[in-house]
């Protein structure tokens, strides 16, 4: 019986530790000027985050994965990677209802691609 309970508190430990290190925030990549410039103008009105899109859109087609039409605030970069010359952020915001989450692609200091990873 005890080597049962040890096998199960053994496992369980286990688990929570890769949980934890699966979800972890950290990360070594540096936040760019532009990257915390554009967070920075996300304060709750749509019309501040097109703004900050289109000043920072590699493209005036660019898609915004409707980015631009939620009132987001409070970002928060959860996750970041670089890849070639791309640097990728995850951010999670708020849009007054719930949380949001968008990758958003960075190439020499503009914006390449918005991408919603806002879990279903």
């Amino acid at each position: 019986m005890k080597k049962i309970i040890s096998i199960a508190c053994s496992l369980c430990f286990a688990i929570i530790l890769l949980q934890a290190c699966s979800s972890s925030n950290t990360t070594d990549v540096k936040t760019t000027p532009e990257m915390e410039e554009f967070m920075k103008a996300l304060d709750g009105k749509y019309q501040s985050v097109t703004d900050a899109i289109t000043k920072f859109a590699a493209k005036s087609d660019l898609n915004t994965a409707d980015m631009d039409t939620k009132d987001l605030r409070d970002p928060v970069i959860i996750n970041a990677r670089v890849s070639d010359s791309t640097t990728c952020y995850t951010i999670k915001t708020n849009d007054g209802a719930k949380d949001c989450q968008y990758e958003i692609g960075w190439n020499n200091g503009k914006i390449i691609s918005i991408t919603d990873k806002t879990p279903e």
